[in-house]
């Protein structure tokens, strides 16, 4: 029998290990012998830099082929392609050029397009290219950034060198060291204020929690309060529309029999002149009843006590909003001067009333429930609160106002009432300082106009702009 010496066992073990070593090696490196298996497809770059012969060629970072060469055609870079049999490779696909890490080797990448595009045959050409920064253009840009880092320090260090720099340093930060010890000292001398204000903050609003469904059933009681009166008195309100609207029809009635009789009459215009004339005469010299009404200085200062208001409403929300008003009252805030004169050894206390502030403001926070409105905060310069009834679709409005707390002399109260007529007038009416101790009460009468944001915009981008 044929046998093998210990030699000839080692020289075959040493054989066939370097034919393994050499096919793993070819396997490894791509390396094939003869016209590998697979279709050629070609895609040219601006630039190949760092891409060599047999590189990888891949999708969604599968090897899906090998670069098989690269030539120079009409100033680019002309990359050919061989592909493994069964890939397929759409004309939208894009080819980007990608390196394995920050100094790994060169690879391409095929990106998909759409599934239904065209497929590229053998032969065929990757049309659309997207480039990356290389390394040389990135470290290029590195160095000049770092360029205008070194200038930027270079600026900073001249100005806050030296001894000058060190100087403006240091008073920097003993200010910064003054400002936090005042600040600290600050703090430390209202720290017992703070606290007294939170407790308050905290006890007020424990109390509004407390007594809430109190708040809640009075406001409702008062609501319904109000619904039941104005339903009994519905009826009644109706009646007193249809009877302002025949009301107009005879004044107009009214107006056109008085020009007629004005024609009729026209020849005694003369006449009556005259007689008007002596009549102001008399007037004139206080004779009468009418003149010594006219010629009292009373009824001049009663005439001319008008009262004024210029109101602007923010509302954020429907139920919601902000008042801010500025109010021209002639008669102005009161108040008792005492004056005291010894004559003799006795002493007079007279007592005189004063107006000052004739301007006062108001500024009032509103929340709407329903057909109730409370509001509070500033009225007519003064603490109060006050609340609206809104009915006929919000056409008519009960208002009561409670401001001005003077125990001298009763808080002042307010009751009015406020009629829409149309979308921009309306009326109101009502009395004013009701339970004074000082004699103020007063009805009072007036009208007014209102505009909204949109009436505004639409006024102001009407307005003619005036050209040179």
């Amino acid at each position: 029998m044929f046998k093998l010496n210990p030699e000839a066992k080692v020289g075959m073990f040493v054989l066939l290990g370097v034919i393994i070593l050499v096919y793993m090696s070819l396997r490894v490196g791509g390396m094939q012998f003869g016209r590998g298996e697979g279709y050629d497809v070609s895609v040219k770059m601006p630039s190949a830099a760092g891409l060599d012969n047999d590189a990888s060629v891949r999708i969604a970072g599968v090897e899906v082929g090998r670069v098989k060469d690269i030539v120079l055609e009409d100033n680019k870079a002309k990359v050919i392609l061989r592909l493994y049999p069964g890939v397929k490779i759409g004309t939208d696909f894009v080819a980007v050029l990608k390196t394995k890490g920050l100094l790994g080797e060169r690879f391409l990448e095929l990106i998909p397009g759409s599934p239904n595009a065209p497929l590229v045959e053998h032969g065929g050409e990757i049309t659309r290219v997207t480039t990356y920064t290389d390394m040389d253009r990135l470290i290029n840009q590195l160095s000049e950034i770092a360029t205008d880092i070194k200038s930027v320090s270079t600026s900073v260090s001249g100005v806050l060198g030296g001894s000058e720099g060190e100087a403006v340093l240091r008073r920097i930060v003993t200010n910064v060291e003054e400002l936090t010890t005042n600040l600290n000292a600050v703090v430390a001398s209202n720290d017992q204020k703070f606290t007294r204000m939170l407790t308050n903050f905290e006890d007020f609003s424990k109390l509004l929690k407390d007594r809430s469904p109190e708040i809640a059933d009075g406001m409702k009681s008062i609501s319904d309060n109000l619904n039941q009166v104005i339903a009994e008195n519905r009826s009644n309100l109706k009646d007193g529309i249809g009877n302002l609207k025949a009301a107009s029809v005879k004044l107009e009635e009214t107006m056109e029999t008085m020009n007629k009789l004005a024609k009729n009459v026209e020849p005694k215009i003369d006449d009556t002149v005259t007689s008007i004339g002596n009549v102001a005469k008399k007037i004139d010299k206080g004779e009468g009843t009418l003149g010594k009404l006219i010629n009292d200085p009373s009824t001049h200062d009663n005439i001319n006590d008008a009262k004024s208001y210029l109101s602007l409403r923010i509302q954020p929300k429907a139920d919601k909003y902000y008042l801010i008003e500025v109010v021209d009252d002639p008669q102005g805030r009161r108040k008792t001067k005492t004056t005291e004169t010894t004559t003799g050894g006795t002493t007079t206390i007279k007592k005189e009333i004063e107006t000052e502030d004739s301007i006062k403001f108001s500024a009032q926070i509103a929340k709407r429930f329903h057909d109730v409105t409370v509001r509070g905060g500033l009225i007519e310069s003064t603490g109060g609160f006050g609340a609206d009834y809104h009915l006929l679709n919000d056409k008519l409005k009960f208002t009561f106002e409670a401001f001005d707390f003077d125990k001298k002399r009763n808080p002042r109260l307010k009751a009015a009432a406020t009629y829409s007529i149309g979308k921009y007038f309306f009326v109101t009416g009502g009395y004013d300082d009701f339970i004074s101790r000082v004699g103020n009460e007063s009805l009072f009468i007036g009208a007014g106009f209102h505009f909204e944001d949109e009436d505004i915009k639409y006024l102001l981008t009407s307005a003619p702009i005036p050209t040179k």
